[in-house]
Formats: structure tokens, C-alpha cells, sequence
């Protein structure tokens, strides 16, 4: 991995994020909140774990720490979890541009198992995929159609844009 895969791998995530959050804007406060027996219960559930994780893991890249777990009264409703994740977004974008080739390579343990940056970061990145699969099923298992999240679309639409080769 290097530094322009953890650009692109990060500006796909926004993009696949951002079409979720936007579904979920569509839906009600029952739907978003019904338990749906995914891994977080609930559209909103996973939203908010999902979050977490790229919040956590930002803040371990950058002091080494994962910070505080979510509490239940953390990001009680869907407009705080967009707000906060607006504010993610801006973090993680400041962290790119500061990023080399020779920091993805620097050691990065976590607790006892030895990694590189890189390696994490694909781990990140993979974590959010996983748990956008399980959005777009339950918004399926609400009988909504879920946006298009993949890697090859985002590819597609992003070299459509104006100034793109």
C-alpha cells in the first residue's frame, strides 16, 4: 500500500459512507431504529459503530490510542452521527496529506501483535466495507433499494467528474 492507495482507499470510503447516510436520511426514526438482528441491531446501530471504528482507528494512527468506547448515549440520533462524521472526514483528510510512503511502512503494533501503518489501514478500510455490506442488506430487509457502493463504481463516477483524466 501506498500513499495514493490510502488516498483513493480513503475517498471511496467518504463516497460509499456518504450514499448510506443519505439512504438512511430516507428513512423513518422506526426504520432506522428497528432491530434488524444485525451485528449492532439496528441501521442506526451500525451507522454508529461504523464511526467508532474510523474514529478509533484515526486516533490510534495519530497517538497510538484507541480513546474512550462508545457509550449508548453517544450519537443518539442519525443528524449526529452525519455531524460527527463530516467533522471525521475532515480529520482523516488532513492525516492523508500528511501521510508518506515511509510512515505507512513504519512499525504500528497493536498490544502484542507487531503491523505496519499500511497494514492497519487496509484493516480500517476493509472494517468499513463490512459493515456497509450489512447496511445495504437491512435497508434490503426494509424493502428500500440501497444505493451502489462499490469500489468499481465509485472508480466509474469519480473519472466522470470535470477535471478528472
Amino acid at each position: 500500500m501506498n500513499v495514493q492507495d490510502v488516498r483513493t482507499g480513503f475517498a471511496y470510503n467518504r463516497w460509499a459512507n456518504q450514499r448510506l447516510l443519505q439512504a438512511a436520511g430516507e428513512l423513518s426514526g422506526e426504520e432506522l431504529n428497528r432491530d434488524l438482528r444485525g451485528s449492532f441491531a439496528s441501521i442506526r446501530g451500525t451507522l454508529r459503530h461504523l464511526l467508532w471504528g474510523e474514529r478509533a482507528w484515526l486516533r490510534f494512527w495519530r497517538e497510538g490510542s484507541f480513546g474512550p468506547d462508545l457509550s449508548s448515549s453517544d450519537l443518539p440520533e442519525l443528524p449526529s452521527i452525519v455531524e460527527s462524521w463530516v467533522s471525521l472526514e475532515e480529520e482523516k483528510a488532513a492525516f492523508a496529506r500528511d501521510l508518506t510512503d515511509e510512515k505507512l511502512r513504519a512499525p504500528s503494533p497493536v498490544r502484542e501483535d507487531s503491523y505496519i501503518l499500511g497494514e492497519l489501514i487496509q484493516h480500517a478500510l476493509n472494517h468499513s466495507t463490512h459493515h456497509r455490506g450489512q447496511l445495504v442488506l437491512m435497508l434490503r430487509q426494509l424493502g428500500k433499494t440501497p444505493p451502489g457502493t462499490g469500489f468499481r463504481q465509485f472508480l466509474t463516477e469519480s473519472r466522470d467528474e470535470p477535471g478528472q483524466s
